[in-house]
């Protein structure tokens, strides 16, 4: 009987060592689950400081190359502002030079002071203004500094030729007819003193009969002068 319950105490005890070597390795695989659960974990924001680093080093070349980028636009936004302010410096000398060029041929509307003067023939009409009396007072006109001259509303230029036309005289192209009106912009006192000198142009012409009238004025109005055909037979030189 005594051999029979120690044997069965000792099998109570293996299982009993048995049982308790086996909830010892559970607790075991369960501690190192648990290890490599936190070790993971732990693992885990080092792998995200890493890829954030790489973001951070990502955004800042691109910050860089943005920052440079913007540089180059803003010294090309600089180059193109001076090229348009030279530009614009060039098309207003431009601008200058052709619209004096338009004031010295007549083809500007101009107003200043300066003189009139009336020439027609007398009363009985036995003195009549002749082409070459117009001609003398037009050139007189300009001999004495005047910028701007008409004949009856007609604006004269250096190439406009007076030639008589019967009961008339021929300005460039259009005809016009006494009483022949001339009006003259520039110095008031110097005109009329060219004009009225003794022995002058008035003189001449009163002393043929015919009845002058002159008079200064503070503003003159003269229009542009008809548009001009173009050169048929003179040409530009070519380079020698």
């Amino acid at each position: 009987m005594q051999a029979r319950r120690g044997g069965t105490t000792l099998a109570v005890w293996q299982r009993g060592v048995a049982a308790l070597l086996l909830f010892a390795g559970f607790l075991l695989v369960l501690q190192l689950r648990a290890e490599r659960a936190l070790q993971a974990e732990l693992a885990l924001p080092s792998y995200r400081l890493a890829d954030l680093a790489v973001l951070i080093r990502r955004q800042q070349e691109a910050d860089r190359a943005l920052t440079d980028e913007v540089r180059a636009l803003e010294a090309k936004q600089r180059q193109i502002q001076s090229a348009v302010a030279a530009g614009r410096g060039i098309v207003e000398a431009l601008r200058r030079e052709r619209d004096a060029y338009h004031l010295e041929l007549g083809q500007t509307p101009v107003e200043g002071p300066g003189v009139t003067v009336v020439v027609s023939a007398d009363p009985n009409h036995l003195s009549v203004p002749q082409a070459q009396d117009v001609r003398g007072i037009v050139n007189e006109l300009w001999a004495a500094g005047a910028e701007a001259v008409s004949v009856n509303g007609i604006r004269m230029l250096a190439t406009d030729g007076i030639a008589a036309v019967p009961g008339g005289v021929r300005i460039g192209d259009r005809t016009t007819r006494d009483p022949y009106r001339f009006a003259a912009i520039g110095d008031p006192v110097v005109l009329e003193g060219a004009l009225t000198v003794p022995g002058g142009p008035v003189d001449g012409l009163r002393g043929v009969g015919l009845a002058v009238r002159l008079r200064r004025t503070d503003v003159l109005r003269l229009p542009a002068a008809p548009p001009r055909h173009d050169f048929r037979i003179a040409r530009p030189m070519g380079k020698p």
